[in-house]
């Protein structure tokens, strides 16, 4: 079977993808409340996490090793880097760790 379409609107996902990444969106604002007002949903499903240089860092649904994950792609100088957490609080604390490098802050050790 092949999967068109962003893989959060896929029925094969029974809309749990979208309360994980509700979930995810709620751990990255306890984690850092400053992104509650800058996290934005893009056209896939995924939520991106606004920079200073322009490109974003992206947490969303990937098809990787023949089954869909939770994977934060960060921007690096060179293309992106992809990480893929074994879970949501994971890909939350991946997804905050990565903005703070991003923005020049220190990483919380939450």
């Amino acid at each position: 079977m092949t999967t068109t379409g962003p893989v959060l609107a896929h029925p094969s996902t029974g809309g749990t993808a979208q309360v994980e990444r509700e979930q995810i969106r709620a751990l990255l604002v306890e984690r850092r409340p400053e992104l509650a007002a800058l996290l934005q949903v893009g056209p896939s499903g995924a939520l991106l996490l606004p920079t200073t240089a322009g490109r974003g860092i992206e947490v969303g649904r990937m098809r990787r090793r023949g089954r869909s994950r939770w994977v934060v792609v960060v921007p690096e100088v060179e293309g992106a880097r992809i990480r893929e957490p074994a879970s949501v609080h994971a890909a939350a604390r991946v997804a905050a760790e990565a903005w703070d490098q991003r923005r020049g802050a220190a990483v919380s050790p939450r």
